[in-house]
């Protein structure tokens, strides 16, 4: 089937990576363009919506120097677009590439033991953040390997380890005061690593374009849970395995409570357990009346997730991973 991006214009860097461009939407009368931005593409329903939300994430430079950081952040000050944005992306920089324990590698590795068999083929990474789980299923199968996130920030940082193989981020060291830390990673992926923009309620892929997919942390973090699993169902092909991983964190600034997966009406038969409605809607039987064409067929409890928010501060979660089966 014909694509329905083409590329408008470009721009390449020296080995041929397009930098920035456009891309334009083929189908009838739309010609909507999706920008490449420091080479990742921003495929979104409504890219004026979230230029507008997030335009201080792609305008933000990155040769500034510890002391401007400083200064910027003293200026900002607490609860600023820049305090926010700069120490989120700490968290999740450190928890994704720092060695300490239940970091990010400690679910990734608890996922991988899950699947019956190494990944292989293409590989979808949704909610990539800052790229590690992208990484290590390109090391994995040696073939392309896809991470999709809304933030751009973040994907920045992403992307900016797939050009120099350096981490760079600001950590928070307590209050207004925050370490850069900027090291090598440990090895380049096996295969090609590409990092996208989107919505990952309404992924830019045609039908089961995947082999398989990971969804780490992502469940409690969209307006539709639900959504996201028929998204899943849609992108995965036949038969294959995906991970879906999750500490039930709602909060309602993120989704809308009656939209939880659990988590609320007490009432009901699952006294309002995350983990009861998930396996209902996930179950063989479709027992929740909705066919996302995936099922539960393994899965594993409280694995520690440990995220610092500064240097006397860690959240710690006990996560719950699936291994999900894609119905043939």
């Amino acid at each position: 089937m014909e694509s329905p991006l083409r590329l408008g214009h470009i721009a390449r860097e020296a080995d041929g990576e397009i930098l920035e461009g456009t891309l334009l939407c083929s189908q009838g009368l739309c010609l909507r363009e999706h920008p490449i931005i420091d080479g990742i593409p921003v495929l979104l329903a409504d890219p004026s919506s979230w230029a507008a939300s997030q335009l201080h994430s792609v305008l933000c430079r990155e040769d500034l120097t510890p002391f401007t950081l400083s200064l910027l952040g003293d200026l900002s000050g607490q609860g600023s677009n820049f305090d926010r944005e700069r120490g989120n992306n700490g968290i999740y920089a450190h928890s994704h590439w720092s060695q300490h324990e239940a970091s990010y590698m400690g679910l990734f590795d608890a996922a991988s033991q899950l699947l019956t068999k190494p990944p292989k083929g293409m590989w979808l990474d949704i909610g990539s953040s800052v790229g590690r789980g992208t990484f290590e299923l390109a090391a994995a199968t040696g073939e392309l390997a896809v991470g999709i996130d809304l933030n751009f920030s973040m994907l920045r940082i992403a992307q900016n380890i797939l050009k120099t193989g350096r981490v760079r981020y600001s950590l928070r060291r307590v209050g207004l005061a925050f370490d850069v830390h900027d090291h090598p990673i440990a090895a380049k992926p096996g295969g090609p690593v590409s990092f996208w923009c989107a919505d990952v309620a309404i992924l830019p892929f045609a039908d089961a374009t995947f082999a398989g997919s990971i969804c780490m942390n992502m469940l409690d973090c969209v307006q539709s849970p639900l959504g996201l699993l028929l998204e899943i169902g849609r992108v995965t092909a036949p038969g294959s395995e995906s991970i879906l991983c999750t500490p039930f964190d709602w909060a309602a600034g993120a989704t809308a409570p009656a939209a939880w997966v659990g988590g609320h009406s007490q009432r009901s038969p699952s006294e309002g357990s995350s983990l009861l409605e998930l396996r209902r809607i996930l179950s063989q039987a479709n027992d929740a009346g909705v066919d996302t064409g995936l099922h539960i067929e393994a899965e594993v409890d409280k694995i520690k997730w440990r995220l610092r928010t500064h240097e006397r501060s860690v959240t710690e979660y006990d996560v719950y991973l699936a291994r999900l089966r894609h119905k043939l």
